[in-house]
């Protein structure tokens, strides 16, 4: 069976860790900001902001990525708690939670 056809990069796909070690499936919770207003998909570059949140590392001004970014939680304004591979921008969760986003970082 072909693989399909794309018209857009796949993202990065955690492999090696630094040092050659096997990658295998280690990853941290990081806080994404109530209200975030860009979409970040599964495979994309994130990076810490001074808030201690994460964004979307698109390196327009400087490509400083900590991790890449492989999924998120949230509980939506419905009290429903979902589990995505992709933060839908701007997303409204249930007053008193918060997101996180699963990443694979880099040591």
């Amino acid at each position: 069976m072909a693989y399909p056809t794309v018209d857009a990069p796949y993202g990065l796909k955690p492999v090696n860790l630094i040092g050659g070690h096997v990658f295998a499936g280690a990853t941290r919770q990081m806080q994404i900001a109530s209200g975030y207003a860009t979409n970040i998909f599964y495979g994309d570059l994130v990076k810490r902001v001074t808030s201690g949140t994460i964004e979307l590392d698109n390196g327009t001004a400087t490509a400083t990525p900590c991790g890449v970014f492989l999924g998120v939680s949230f509980t939506n304004s419905n009290g429903q708690v979902q589990q995505q591979q992709f933060y839908p921008a701007s997303q409204s969760i249930k007053s008193g939670t918060q997101i996180f986003a699963v990443v694979a970082d880099d040591p």
